[in-house]
C-alpha cells in the first residue's frame, strides 16, 4: 500500500510536472512537425474507451478530434480496436480507410494483469501489449504520438498500489521495445479524481505524485515523453466533470480532457502559423480581471503564473501561497496586484507548507527554477503572504534570503504561541484565539509529540530572522490594532524588537480593524514599497 498520509498534506505536494519536464515550449522547436501529427494512438481503460461517460454522441478522442482539427492539425488515430461510434467520422470500412475510430481503451484494465482482492483475474493492458501492436489499424499504422492514462482501475481495485508506479513504468518499456515503434511522442497523463472513498481519494493522489518523476527518468534517456495534468482541471469542478459514480468523467469532463489533451500536444507541436514562443506558459489558461492567468504544473504541485500584458525590463515578480485570488477578504490585496501587473510584474501563486515546515520549501524551489530558468524571470522576487501563509514564505526566504529583495506581511502569522496555539494550549501565554486542528496539524507535521516540545521549537518566523536582517531584505507589515486571531502584541511587535535588535529595516503599518479584511485600501505605500526594492531592471511608472 502506498505510504500513509492524509488527503490534505498529500494533495499540496501531489502532481505533476518536474522542472526537466517543463521544457515542452523550449523544445517545440526541436520538436516542430509542422501541422501533420501523423497517428496517434490513445492507450487507456473504459475512460479512453469511453462507454460509461453518460456521452453517447461523445468522448475525450471525440473533443479532441474537434480541438485539433479546428486547429489546422492533420493527423489519424490508430489503435488495436475500435469501440463506440461516438460522432467521429467514417471514412471507410477497413483499417486502411477507416482514419479515427481506433484506440486501445479497454474497459476495466489495470496497468498489467492481476488479482482483485477476491481473487478475481483482471485484465491488463501492458499483459496484451504485442498483441495489439499487431491488430486493427495498428497492424499497418504505426503511432507518431502517443497519449496513455491508465491506472484508475489499479486504485479501484486496490491492487499491489505501491507497485503500480513500476508497472507504469515497466508498460513504457515494452512499448518502447515494440518492433518498428521508431521514436514517438509520448504523453503520460494523471489519472481523475476518485472520490468513492476518502482511501481511493488519497491512493489516487498519491500513484499520480509518481508520474512527473516516471517522465522525467524517461526525458532523461532522450525520450521526447511529456506530462499531462488531467486530475487538476477535473478536480477543480468535480461536480460539472465527473458521474454520480465518483469515477468516470462525464460528457463535460470529456471536454475538459481533451483541453488537456489538446493543450499538451499544442505545446510541442504548436498550431499551423502559430508563433514560436519559448516563454509561451503550458497549462489551463483563463482570465484574472483581463490579464491571462496560467496554471502551470510541476513537480511539486500546480501554480498559479498572472502575467502581465508587457513584462517589464528584468521580469519582476510577486510571489504569494495559498489563498490569494480569492474573493471576499482578499480583495483588496488583489486591487494592489492588478496595478504591480499594470506596470509589468508577474504575479505568482506557489504554495509552500501550511505549517511553515522545511519540506514546503521544495515546491517553491522547484516553481523558482522553473520560472528562472526556463520562462527568463528575475533571479530575485519580491514575497507578499497574509496570514497563516507567513509561515510558508518565512521559512523559505530564511533559508534563501540572496533571492528575496523585500517582503510585505499582511496581518501575518509570526508567532505559532500567537496561532495556532493560542489561549487554547496551555502554556503558550497567548490572548489570541487559536486554532485547534491547525495546532494538531502543525504538531502532526513536524513530528512533535506534546505541546511542550512544539512550543519549546523554535519554528516561527520570529525565530528566523537572523539571515535576513543579514542579507539587508526590508520588511513592511499591515497590522489590525484589533486582530484577535493574529494580535499584533504576540506577532508584528515581536518581529519588530527582534529585526531591528538585528539591524534588520522593518516598517509597521496599523489599521484600526480585526484580521479581515487583508490589505490596505489604499495599495499605494506597498506598491511603492516593492518597486523600491526591486533590482530585477529598470520598472516602468504607469503612463
Amino acid at each position: 500500500m502506498f505510504k500513509k498520509n492524509t488527503y490534505l498534506s498529500v494533495l499540496t505536494s501531489a502532481l505533476l510536472l518536474s522542472q526537466a519536464q517543463v521544457g515542452v515550449a523550449s523544445e517545440a522547436v526541436e520538436l516542430l512537425a509542422g501541422q501533420e501529427l501523423g497517428a496517434i494512438w490513445f492507450i487507456g481503460d473504459s475512460i479512453t474507451q469511453s462507454n460509461a461517460d453518460g456521452d453517447p454522441s461523445g468522448s475525450p478522442r471525440k473533443s479532441l478530434y474537434d480541438l485539433l482539427k479546428a486547429n489546422g492539425y492533420s493527423f489519424s488515430y490508430t489503435g488495436s480496436h475500435t469501440r463506440n461510434s461516438e460522432g467521429l467520422p467514417m471514412s471507410g470500412n477497413s483499417p486502411a480507410d477507416n482514419l479515427y475510430h481506433y484506440h486501445s481503451g479497454f474497459s476495466g484494465y489495470l496497468i498489467t494483469q492481476g488479482f482483485s482482492p477476491k481473487r478475481k483475474r483482471i485484465g491488463g493492458i501492458g499483459s496484451g501489449l504485442s498483441n495489439y501492436w499487431t491488430s486493427g489499424r495498428l497492424a499497418s499504422v504505426k503511432p507518431e504520438l502517443i497519449l496513455i492514462m491508465l491506472g484508475t482501475n489499479d486504485i479501484g481495485h486496490g491492487y499491489e498500489l505501491a507497485g503500480a508506479p513500476a508497472r507504469l513504468s515497466t508498460l513504457l518499456d515494452d512499448i518502447y521495445a515494440l518492433p518498428g515503434v521508431g521514436d514517438p511522442t509520448l504523453f503520460l497523463a494523471s489519472i481523475p479524481p476518485n472520490r468513492r472513498s476518502d482511501a481511493e481519494r488519497a491512493n489516487v493522489v498519491l500513484f499520480n505524485e509518481s508520474i512527473p518523476g516516471i517522465v522525467e527518468s524517461y526525458r532523461a534517456k532522450g525520450k521526447k515523453i511529456f506530462f499531462v495534468d488531467q486530475f487538476t482541471p477535473l478536480d477543480n469542478e468535480y461536480k460539472k466533470n465527473m458521474r454520480r459514480d465518483n469515477l468516470h468523467p462525464n460528457a463535460t469532463g470529456n471536454d475538459t480532457m481533451a483541453q488537456a489533451w489538446f493543450e499538451a500536444i499544442q505545446s510541442v507541436f504548436p498550431a499551423p502559423g502559430a508563433v514560436e514562443e519559448v516563454n509561451q506558459f503550458s497549462g489551463r489558461k483563463t482570465d484574472f480581471h483581463g490579464f491571462e492567468r496560467y496554471e502551470v504544473p510541476t513537480a511539486k504541485g500546480t501554480i498559479s503564473v498572472v502575467c502581465p500584458k508587457k513584462a517589464a525590463p528584468g521580469k519582476p515578480w510577486l510571489w504569494r501561497s495559498m489563498f490569494w485570488g480569492n474573493a471576499g477578504v482578499v480583495r483588496r490585496l488583489v486591487a494592489g496586484d492588478l496595478q504591480l501587473l499594470e506596470q509589468g510584474y508577474h504575479v505568482v501563486k506557489a504554495p509552500g507548507d501550511v505549517s511553515g515546515h522545511p519540506k514546503g520549501n521544495e515546491s517553491i524551489d522547484v516553481a523558482y527554477d522553473l520560472l528562472t530558468q526556463t520562462y527568463g524571470f528575475s533571479k530575485t522576487l519580491s514575497m507578499a503572504s497574509m496570514s497563516r501563509e507567513t509561515l510558508a514564505l518565512f521559512r523559505w526566504a530564511s533559508e534563501n534570503p540572496e533571492k528575496v529583495e523585500s517582503i510585505y506581511v499582511d496581518n501575518g502569522v509570526c508567532n505559532v504561541h500567537s496561532w495556532p496555539a493560542g489561549k487554547l494550549v496551555p502554556g503558550s501565554h497567548s490572548n489570541g484565539d487559536g486554532n485547534a486542528k491547525s495546532w494538531k496539524l502543525l504538531k502532526k507535521t513536524y513530528g512533535f509529540s506534546s505541546d511542550e516540545e512544539a512550543l519549546a521549537a523554535k519554528v516561527s518566523p520570529i525565530d528566523l530572522l537572523e539571515p535576513l536582517a543579514r542579507a539587508g531584505v526590508p520588511i513592511l507589515m499591515r497590522c489590525g490594532t484589533k486582530d484577535s486571531t493574529v494580535p499584533y502584541e504576540e506577532n508584528g511587535a515581536i518581529m519588530k524588537e527582534r529585526f531591528e535588535k538585528l539591524g534588520g529595516d522593518i516598517q509597521i503599518i496599523f489599521e484600526e480593524k480585526g484580521h479581515h479584511p487583508h490589505g490596505l485600501k489604499d495599495p499605494a505605500p506597498v506598491i511603492e514599497f516593492i518597486k523600491k526594492n526591486t533590482n530585477a531592471g529598470e520598472v516602468a511608472d504607469d503612463e
